[in-house]
C-alpha cells in the first residue's frame, strides 16, 4: 500500500510511533480543505496562508490526542478555526489576493489531463467564482466551501462546525440562490 492509499489513523499512528515523514502525506492530503475552509472565512491571501501553516503546526504538537476514531479532517478543521478565531485577535494586517488561491485551487485539482487551454478556462471559472464568493456572508461562505469545494456531505459539515443538520442545507441553499443570482447578473452584462 502507498502511502497516498494509507488511512488517516494508520498514517498518524506511524507519525505517533515516529515515522514523522508521513506527517507530509495528511498535509498534501488536507492542505486544499484547510486553505479554502479558511478562505471562505477571510479572502485575506497571507491571512488564510499564515493560519493554514499554524493549524498544520497544531495538529502536529496535539496529534496524541486525537481520537482515531472520529475523521481528522474534522478535527483538522476545528483546530484551524480555533487558529483562525485566535489569529484575528492579534489584529494582523494583511493584503487580499485570489488569483494565488486560484492557482492553489487549481493545482490541487489538476490531472496529468488537463492541457494549457483547459487549464486556463478552470482558472477563469475559479476567478470568476471567488469574485463571487468574497460578498458571500461568512457563514454560508463557510457550509458553501466545505460542501462545494471540499465536497464534505452535509452530515459531516453539520458535525464539523457543530451546527443542526437543517441549518447547513439551509444555509447551503442560501449561498447558492445567492451565487446564482450574481452569475445571471454577471452574464447579463456579457456583450
Amino acid at each position: 500500500m502507498s502511502n497516498k492509499e494509507l488511512p488517516d489513523a494508520k498514517a498518524i499512528e506511524a507519525v505517533l510511533a515516529g515515522d514523522t515523514e508521513l506527517f507530509e502525506v495528511l498535509v498534501r492530503r488536507y492542505e486544499r480543505l484547510v486553505f479554502s475552509y479558511l478562505f471562505s472565512m477571510t479572502s485575506d491571501i497571507h491571512e488564510v496562508e499564515d493560519v493554514t501553516q499554524e493549524a498544520f503546526v497544531k495538529a502536529y504538537r496535539y496529534l496524541g490526542s486525537f481520537d482515531c476514531s472520529k475523521k481528522f479532517s474534522s478535527w483538522l478543521v476545528v483546530i484551524a478555526r480555533n487558529v483562525f478565531l485566535d489569529y484575528r485577535k492579534s489584529d494582523k494586517n494583511t493584503v487580499s489576493s485570489t488569483e494565488l488561491v486560484t492557482e492553489v485551487l487549481v493545482s490541487s485539482s489538476q490531472t496529468s489531463e488537463d492541457e494549457p487551454p483547459n487549464l486556463l478556462i478552470k482558472k477563469e471559472k475559479f476567478n470568476e467564482l471567488l469574485k463571487m464568493l468574497v460578498d458571500l456572508e461568512g457563514e454560508l461562505k463557510e457550509v458553501f466551501m466545505l460542501r462545494v469545494v471540499n465536497e464534505m456531505s452535509y452530515q459531516d459539515i453539520a458535525d464539523t462546525l457543530s451546527l443542526p443538520l437543517q441549518t447547513v442545507k439551509n444555509r447551503i441553499f442560501k449561498a447558492r440562490k445567492i451565487l446564482r443570482a450574481k452569475r445571471d447578473e454577471y452574464k447579463a452584462k456579457l456583450p
